[in-house]
């Protein structure tokens, strides 16, 4: 051996003998449309990972009225409704620049806002149960007129 390496690599043109590899079920490439419509998903199905564990947090709080079942529900009624309202804003990074602007809805958007706002309603209407279960909706005749009696229970159990 003289010394010399006998090892040489040209970067400058690629090697033809690479073989390659199919993408993997589910994989999003890495086109500019592709991520941005798979981040709109992301966005869109957010609320439904939150459901589980504020469940759990309003199951955890309890069915009377104390205030940190009332700070819970509250919380879980407004914060959707915030949303809601700010919708335009989280989806703004993801649409297309198009020449034709809909009001509300953007073709490629329609259905993660969609899924948006159902997953919002959900939360909405899990928090309008916690209020039933705790007894704060006025579901029966006399909560809202004056001059019925309100319901009396015949039993109650001390479990």
């Amino acid at each position: 051996m003289d010394g010399k390496s006998t090892w040489r690599f040209n970067f400058a043109t690629p090697d033809s003998t690479k073989r390659t590899v199919a993408d993997p079920p589910g994989f999003v490439g890495t086109k500019e449309a592709g991520s941005r419509g798979q981040k709109a998903w992301d966005m869109a199905l957010a609320p439904g990972k939150q459901l589980p564990m504020q469940a759990f947090m309003l199951w955890m709080s309890g069915n009377s009225v104390q205030i940190f079942s009332v700070a819970i529900t509250g919380m879980l009624m407004v914060t959707p409704i915030k949303a809601l309202m700010s919708m335009a804003q989280v989806f703004e990074r993801y649409e297309t620049v198009s020449p034709v602007k809909v009001a509300f809805m953007d073709n490629k958007l329609a259905l993660p806002k969609m899924t948006y706002i159902a997953l919002q309603i959900l939360t909405i209407l899990l928090g309008m149960w916690k209020l039933n279960s705790m007894g704060l909706l006025p579901t029966s005749h006399s909560d809202w007129l004056a001059f019925l009696d309100p319901k009396t229970a015949s039993e109650y159990a001390a479990v």
